[in-house]
């Protein structure tokens, strides 16, 4: 049987013993906060807050609201946001602690709220204004697209007035050429009609001055022949004993003077066909101007200049082209000759230019070319030549290129070409040269490029030379010469 009153004294009981152990733990609470620093009570406190990371986010959006925070809102509270919330407690002038109790709490997060409120707003008016820019942008372009569109039909439409016009335009101009053509047919037939009566009319002149030429001539070799008589006469007792002879050479010197009574047009007449053989065509006649000679380049009555080059000539070189006194140059480069080169070239005092190259002349380069003291460019490379380089060559004082390539010439560089101060260009490679490499060819202050490959010569190179060593290097068989004083 249940006594009366005992829960109620269960329940008081319980209530005091609650009590005790409250007053307990309060009691514990304040010593241990008694032996704790204000720091390390506000950030016990701010724990027991059991604080999340999107809570803290607001906490440092707040922050940022109040102006003492620049960082993001990470929702984590590093230095520098607890280094804001200190300087939010000075300006709130409250302990200065760097941590959050629920006052603070309660402040910041509100200020997040409204800082987070006001960004959302915030973008929601940038999209809104985005939304406006871009339907205004959507119909500029639909605006541009049609203005697009009538400028491509107004250019079509130009493009096809054009057409039509430029159409219009060659029909006029096709009528007005075939309208000129016919004229021109018409004005061709009467030139036509007048240049033949003006030939027949030339080659009756033509061959009344070939009769007349061939009577002079006639008369010349008349003359030859009986000043050929009579020192023949003169001389024949001098010279009983060799009539044969005698004969020959009285025969030669008659030549010799007729020629040099010849003027410049008979000589080149008299050397055509031995220069062009049968393969070149050159129209030296006497019924046609000087002027009009194939190569043939004059000053007055001399001929100064014969340009040759690639005329398929197939004869040799005349003799008779050394009395050209008056020549400054001689181009017969890239041609079919053959034979020698005549020595009698070197009586040309004003020869500057001589060009035989791309020939088939053999035999020995004359050294009586060295007496021509104009001459600038001596070429006579790829030719079938032999013997050696001559030593008078080094006479040549105004010689600025010398060619003597992918020849036959053998022996050694004469020490001479040293002397050839004006010398810009010296090419010997390609031939069976020996020897040492002269040393005076160093003295060639002027000289651009030296060649001397494919050779077969020894030593050194002179240092001075080295500069060159390209176009020395390597000789036949693979050898390469060494800069002197390096070996």
């Amino acid at each position: 049987m249940r006594r009366p009153g005992a829960g109620r004294r269960r329940l008081m009981y319980a209530s005091g013993v609650i009590m005790i152990v409250g007053v307990a733990a309060a009691m514990v609470t304040v010593a241990r906060n008694r032996t704790l620093t204000p720091e390390q009570r506000a950030a016990a406190q701010e724990a027991r807050l059991g604080l999340g990371t999107d809570v803290v986010a607001l906490v440092e959006l707040g922050l940022s609201a109040e102006g003492h925070y620049a960082g993001d809102a990470d929702g984590v509270l590093e230095p520098e946001a607890r280094q804001g919330l200190r300087a939010w407690q000075t300006d709130r002038g409250v302990e200065v602690t760097g941590y959050l109790d629920r006052t603070s709490l309660t402040e910041l997060l509100a200020a997040g709220r409204e800082a987070e409120e006001q960004a959302e707003e915030a973008r929601r008016r940038d999209e809104a204004e985005a939304e406006v820019r871009r339907l205004a942008e959507e119909r500029r372009i639909a605006r541009e697209e049609r203005l697009a569109e009538q400028v491509r039909r107004d250019a079509e439409r130009r493009e096809e007035e054009r057409r039509l016009a430029e159409e219009a335009r060659r029909a006029e101009d096709a009528r007005l050429a075939e309208e000129a053509r016919l004229e021109m047919e018409r004005i061709a037939e009467q030139a036509r009609l007048a240049e033949e009566a003006r030939l027949a009319e030339q080659e009756r002149q033509a061959e009344e001055a070939r009769l007349a030429e061939q009577a002079r001539l006639a008369e010349e070799a008349r003359l030859a022949e009986q000043e050929r008589v009579d020192q023949a006469r003169r001389i024949a007792a001098e010279r009983l004993g060799n009539p044969g002879q005698r004969q020959a050479e009285t025969m030669e010197a008659a030549r010799r003077r007729a020629e040099e009574r010849l003027t410049d047009d008979q000589l080149l007449l008299a050397a055509r066909s031995d220069l062009a053989g049968t393969t070149g065509d050159l129209n030296w006649r006497l019924t046609l101007n000087r002027g009009s000679w194939t190569g043939v380049r004059s000053r007055g009555d001399d001929v100064v200049g014969l340009d040759l080059n690639g005329r398929i000539l197939g004869g040799v070189i005349p003799t008779r082209l050394a009395r050209l006194t008056e020549l400054e140059r001689l181009n017969l480069g890239g041609n079919r000759l053959t034979g020698t080169i005549p020595a009698e070239l070197g009586s040309l005092g004003k020869l500057k230019a001589l060009f035989l190259e791309d020939n088939q002349l053999s035999g020995q380069i004359p050294a009586e070319l060295g007496a021509m003291s104009n001459l600038e460019d001596l070429h006579l490379y790829n030719n079938p030549l032999t013997g050696i380089i001559p030593p008078d060559l080094g006479n040549l004082a105004s010689l600025k290129r010398l060619r003597l390539s992918r020849t036959q010439i053998a022996g050694r560089i004469p020490p001479e070409l040293g002397q050839l101060g004006q010398l810009e260009l010296l090419a010997l490679s390609g031939n069976q040269l020996s020897g040492q490499i002269p040393a005076e060819l160093a003295n060639l202050t002027s000289l651009r490029r030296l060649t001397l490959r494919d050779n077969r010569l020894s030593g050194c190179i002179p240092k001075p030379l080295m500069r060159f060593e390209s176009g020395i290097n390597p000789q036949l068989g693979g050898v390469r010469l060494p800069e002197c004083g390096r070996q």
